[in-house]
């Protein structure tokens, strides 16, 4: 069972504390204040690639006391909008749930298809949804993230379902900007290279296939998980007030070849 995380975040004054390892590895650290409740939810696919069952999320309670997980299948629409009906406030939410299903485009099959989709951009709507209607009720600015990839912008072989979900949420990201800005709330996505994920690891294991990687990127390496949460923590900051609608590479210059 794949599960991956999905970060909202409660209490707008953001202090960056370690937070548990995860297989997905969503921000490690988290994007709050140490008292803010932070809010996780899981999404479940039908891969062993990755694993956090609902022992991961109680571990992350037990260490976290103040903090509240909510686990559910985010690809699946009624069980999400069921789970999330009652999470709230929310003022900062990072997109970072997604799947990948490596496979040559004539091999690419129904099932990878819809559950990438459904994942990578359909939940990203979803989530993004509801928490856009409570900061606009509530009258409040508000900051979204989404978790792109390099391989929104560059076809690898492969992924050609990975990079269309990819390709996809860029430019959602850039619709919510326009249409959320009015409401002073600010989207945008970063865009990092292969990071030494689990997933990561995983994917490109192979020499051979990360040489050949590596050889596109300049400064010759891939990206850690902290080089990803701090181009985020500036996104969420008031530091970045004037920034909506961007793609922020975190690619060490691979778009730039």
């Amino acid at each position: 069972m794949t599960q991956v995380l999905q970060t909202v975040v409660r209490d707008r004054r953001l202090h960056p504390a370690i937070g548990p390892p995860c297989p997905a590895r969503a921000p490690p650290r988290a994007l709050l204040n140490p008292g803010a409740p932070l809010k996780i939810g899981s999404v479940a696919a039908g891969t062993p690639r990755l694993s956090l069952g609902r022992e991961s999320g109680t571990a992350l309670s037990r260490r976290y006391t103040r903090r509240e997980t909510v686990c559910v299948d985010l690809a699946d629409w009624e069980a999400t909008e069921q789970a999330l009906g009652g999470v709230g406030p929310v003022d900062l939410l990072v997109n970072n749930a997604a799947v990948a299903f490596l496979q040559p485009f004539l091999e690419v099959t129904k099932e990878a298809y819809d559950m990438s989709f459904n994942v990578n951009l359909r939940a990203v709507i979803q989530v993004s949804q509801i928490v856009a209607r409570g900061l606009i009720a509530r009258g409040a600015p508000g900051v979204i993230v989404n978790v792109s990839s390099q391989a929104s912008q560059r076809g690898l072989t492969n992924h050609s379902v990975y990079c269309s979900t990819k390709g996809a949420l860029d430019i959602l990201t850039k619709v919510m900007a326009v249409e959320l800005g009015p409401h002073k709330i600010r989207v945008n996505a970063v865009n990092p290279t292969v990071v030494m994920t689990p997933m990561g690891q995983a994917t490109w294991s192979d020499p051979q296939k990360a040489k050949a990687m590596l050889d596109r990127i300049p400064l010759g390496r891939f990206a850690e998980m902290e080089n990803v949460v701090d181009t985020i923590l500036f996104l969420l900051s008031d530091h970045s007030s004037m920034t909506t609608g961007s793609t922020v590479p975190v690619d060490g210059g691979f778009l730039a070849t």
